[in-house]
């Protein structure tokens, strides 16, 4: 049959219309017993391959134990079926017989009729609240939150870090709603039942959590209405992430207590000269304290990101009559792109580490085979930082307030006091200009060269570095 695709990962599966279906011929000795043709063919309701997959392991599971079952001389039993495999049979039966128009003329009652009969009779037969309700779902095309979910990460444009963390935050609300009773699926999810989960859920996360959380749930919602998937009360705009528009979440607020600041700080000096001039920890392999060192001085003196400074590429560090330049082409916000100069005590690093390669290649190149390199260092680095004493963590707190972007931080607060612009700073680290300053947001070019340039070289290492 045309559409059934041969390639790994896609055994029974077929993509019709834009719709995945299962579909697997029956053994010619189970037809009779089944009394079902010679193929099993279901509607997904699904276009995601991901979602597709799990859903035809679950369908290929249970009708390979049927098939054994009938094969080894047992009564059939299409209960065998999960709850769920069971409402997706009825469905397609019922939408085929609903088109049928050649029933018997002779009979007492048509064939969709009979159909509706034996539909009443099965779910009257469930005993357990949930496979009706997995039943009924798959009956009426009810899809569960995640459905669509890998098909809205390939198609937005996201950074590494931003998909896995959106991934996760959208994760956690499908299995809040899959464990409601009943079960919450999309059509389910109104403005009532999401405001159950920001106060049973999201008021209980830290503030920069719960903002990260009503993104992804907003973000996910507006896909979800523009591909015709979510249906919006009358007179919501398709790009206001209803239900999840004007959630208000609750502020834990606490006392201030004497040494209680929790806010994230920059480095020390005496913890900047812990971080640079240490040997590997008890545990660390030795290959991965370059990496660490290099680019935390890198950012150290030169306020850069650490997913900016780990994705550098040869050919994006250039050299002019002033000096080397490190050409940021992409990054967080629309001022992350920028020209960042090269600290002149970095120029033995940034030679080291450009010596021979092609222009393509990473400048930190050991990271360039590990699938997330800005998780995997990261965490290194995490570990690297606990193991020589250096942390602070307040109670409440996911995060330690010291981390890789203490160096970041330590950067500003040095071109500060060496007395360099606010606004030349802001460049140099490419934050957004302040909106409320509409002169410099519109009508002030970014920073030259030369005044770039002259507050890197403003910052120099505490002398115990």
């Amino acid at each position: 049959m045309a559409g059934i695709t041969k390639k790994a990962g896609q055994r029974y599966l077929v993509l019709r219309h834009n719709r995945w279906w299962f579909r697997r011929a029956i053994p010619a000795r189970c037809q009779a017993s089944l009394g079902l043709g010679v193929t099993y063919s279901i509607n997904l309701e699904t276009s995601d391959l991901t979602t597709a997959q799990r859903r035809r392991n679950e369908l290929e599971r249970t009708t390979s134990a049927l098939f054994e079952d009938i094969l080894a001389g047992k009564p059939a039993d299409t209960a065998q079926l999960t709850a769920r495999a069971q409402g997706l049979l009825y469905r397609e039966t019922l939408a085929e017989l609903e088109d049928d128009d050649h029933g018997d003329p002779d009979s007492p009652i048509s064939a969709y009729d009979a159909a509706l009969w034996s539909l009443d009779a099965t779910v009257d037969a469930f005993k357990d609240q949930d496979d009706r309700d997995a039943f009924l779902g798959a009956l009426h095309g009810r899809e569960t939150v995640d459905a669509h979910l890998e098909s809205y990460l390939k198609t937005a444009d996201f950074a590494a870090k931003t998909r896995n963390d959106r991934r996760g935050s959208l994760a956690q609300f499908a299995r809040w709603a899959a464990d409601q009773r009943p079960a919450l699926t999309i059509d389910r999810i109104g403005r009532k039942q999401a405001g159950t989960y920001v106060s049973k859920v999201i008021d209980e996360m830290h503030p920069a959590t719960q903002k990260k959380h009503l993104s992804a749930l907003r973000g996910y919602w507006r896909w979800l209405a523009a591909r015709g998937h979510v249906k919006l009360p009358t007179g919501e705009l398709m790009t206001s992430g209803w239900p999840w528009d004007g959630q208000q979440v609750l502020r834990r607020g606490k006392r201030a207590e004497r040494g209680g600041r929790d806010e994230e700080r920059a480095f020390t000096g005496q913890e900047i000269a812990l971080l640079l001039n240490s040997q590997p920890p008890k545990g660390m392999s030795p290959d991965h304290l370059p990496a660490i060192q290099d680019a935390l001085r890198i950012s150290l003196l030169s306020g850069m990101r650490m997913a900016e400074i780990l994705t550098l590429w040869v050919e994006e560090v250039r050299e002019d009559k002033d000096g080397l330049t490190f050409d940021i082409q992409q990054g967080k916000t629309e001022a992350a792109a920028r020209p960042v100069p090269v600290h002149s005590t970095l120029l033995d690093i940034v030679r080291r580490r450009t010596a021979g390669k092609d222009g393509k290649a990473w400048l930190f190149e050991e990271l360039q085979s590990e699938r997330d390199a800005g998780d995997t260092f990261s965490k290194r680095f995490a570990r690297y930082r606990k193991a020589l004493g250096v942390d602070e963590v307040r109670e409440g707190k996911r995060r330690s307030l010291v981390n890789f972007h203490s160096a970041r931080r330590w950067f500003a607060t040095a071109a500060d006091r060496a007395g360099q612009q606010e606004a030349v700073i802001k460049d140099v680290i490419g934050h957004v200009p302040d909106r409320k300053n509409v002169t410099r947001a519109s009508y002030i070019a970014r920073s030259s060269a030369a005044q770039m340039r002259a507050c890197v070289e403003a910052v120099a290492l505490p002398e115990v570095a």
